[in-house]
């Protein structure tokens, strides 16, 4: 079995940062009970937001490989903050990450056909 990893040529076409959220949805509220909702609670008409959770940050680079004819999308949110030794991206570093949409990247294509994009390209 071959064991060499295969490095392919990329562009990055797309970076984006979004955080993920999950809201509590109260449905059903009949109108005798809606007055424990109101004012405390989004939302009216028997359906109320009753609260949320954050559930992570993404920082998503969607990179097009030539040989593939194909866009994958890497998640190096953490990648970013473990290598720069930090707790958060800031807005300047963001920036600066930023600044390399459209840049051209290696890919590293695994034995196992997984791909790795190795995120200090673009630090």
């Amino acid at each position: 079995m071959n064991m060499t990893a295969i490095t392919h040529k990329g562009r990055i076409v797309e970076i984006s940062k979004h955080a993920d959220n999950a809201a509590f949805v109260k449905q059903g509220v009949t109108k005798n009970e809606q007055y424990k909702y109101e004012g405390r609670y989004a939302g009216g008409n028997g359906t109320y937001v009753t609260g949320g959770m954050y559930l992570g940050t993404h920082l998503d680079v969607k990179i097009y490989v030539y040989d593939d004819s194909k866009a994958y999308t890497f998640d190096v949110y953490e990648d970013v903050k473990r290598i720069m030794g930090i707790q958060r991206i800031s807005a300047k570093l963001l920036s600066q990450i930023e600044s390399h949409e459209g840049d051209k990247v290696d890919i590293i294509e695994t034995a196992s056909g997984d791909y790795c994009f190795d995120v200090r390209q673009i630090l």
